[in-house]
C-alpha cells in the first residue's frame, strides 16, 4: 500500500488549480472549506492506518490485546502495552543469546543490554546501564516467558564512574629502641644537606648522646634532613 499521501503536507486544493481562480473570493473560500474537510478525512484515514501496526497503534492496541487474550494493567502506557503485545507475538522464537539480549533492549532506553552466561552454574546475568530500565516488572515477565525453565537469572544495573581515588592514612606503628653505645665512640658532624626522594616506608632518627667525661661532644646535624614521600613506619633510636 502506497502511504506517501499520508505523509504529505496539509491539503490545499487551490494549489492544484490555476492561480487566477484563487483571486476570486467566493472560489477561494469554497476551496479553503474543501481543503479543511479533505484534511480532516486524511488525518482520520492516517490514524486508522497507524492502528494496523503495533509500534504506531494507540486506541487500536485494545484489539491487539483482545486477539492475544491479555488485559492491560492499571497505569500501563503505550510503550509497555506495545512491548507486551510484541513479546507474545514472538512467543515461538528460539531463546538464543542474541534474542534474549534484543528482548531486554525493548525495556531499555539506550539498548545497553548484555547477557553473560554461566552455563556451569545454570544461570545467566542480564546487565544494563543504571537508569536505562523503564519497566522492570515487564522485563521480568518477558524473561520468565522465554528463558529455559532450568536456568536462573540475575539482573545487574551498572554504574560507570570516572574519578580519582585518594587514600589517606596515619602512622599506626611507632617504635622506640634504646641501645647503649660503647664508651669512647665518636662520629664526625654531618655538615652537608641530606635529601631523600621517593616513597619512604621507614623513617628513623638516631640520636647519639655521650657522657661529657668520655666523648665530650654529641652528634650534630648542621644541615637539613628532608624526606619526601609517605612514611608509614617511624622509628626513633636513641643511643
Amino acid at each position: 500500500m502506497n502511504d506517501e499521501w499520508l505523509r504529505q503536507d496539509e491539503v490545499n486544493i487551490l494549489k492544484y488549480l490555476p492561480y487566477f481562480l484563487s483571486r476570486d473570493n467566493d472560489y477561494k473560500n469554497t476551496g479553503n472549506a474543501c481543503s479543511k474537510e479533505h484534511e480532516r478525512i486524511r488525518q482520520y484515514i492516517k490514524d486508522c492506518f497507524n492502528q494496523l501496526f503495533v509500534d504506531t497503534a494507540t486506541w487500536g492496541l485494545k484489539y491487539w490485546e483482545e486477539f492475544l487474550n491479555v488485559k492491560p494493567k492499571d497505569g500501563d502506557n503505550y510503550t509497555t502495552r506495545r512491548n507486551r503485545i510484541k513479546i507474545l507475538l514472538n512467543a515461538h522464537d528460539v531463546s538464543t543469546k542474541k534474542f534474549m539480549t534484543d528482548l531486554t533492549n525493548r525495556f531499555l532506553n539506550d539498548n545497553s543490554s548484555e547477557l553473560i552466561e554461566h552455563n556451569e552454574s545454570y544461570y545467566f546475568d542480564i546487565c544494563f546501564n543504571n537508569g536505562s530500565l523503564f519497566d522492570l516488572e515487564g522485563l521480568r515477565e518477558a524473561i520468565k516467558l522465554y528463558k529455559p525453565a532450568h536456568l536462573g537469572v540475575k539482573y545487574f544495573a551498572l554504574q560507570n564512574t570516572q574519578s580519582s581515588v585518594f587514600v589517606y592514612g596515619l602512622i599506626n606503628i611507632a617504635q622506640q629502641i634504646e641501645v647503649e653505645a660503647e664508651k669512647g665512640y665518636s662520629i664526625e658532624p654531618i655538615d652537608n644537606i641530606f635529601t631523600a626522594f621517593g616513597l619512604v616506608n621507614i623513617a628513623s632518627q638516631m640520636e647519639l648522646n655521650f657522657d661529657t667525661s668520655i666523648g665530650e661532644r654529641n652528634l650534630s646535624l648542621d644541615g637539613k634532613t628532608i624526606f619526601y614521600g609517605i612514611a608509614d613506619d617511624a622509628n626513633t633510636i636513641e643511643i
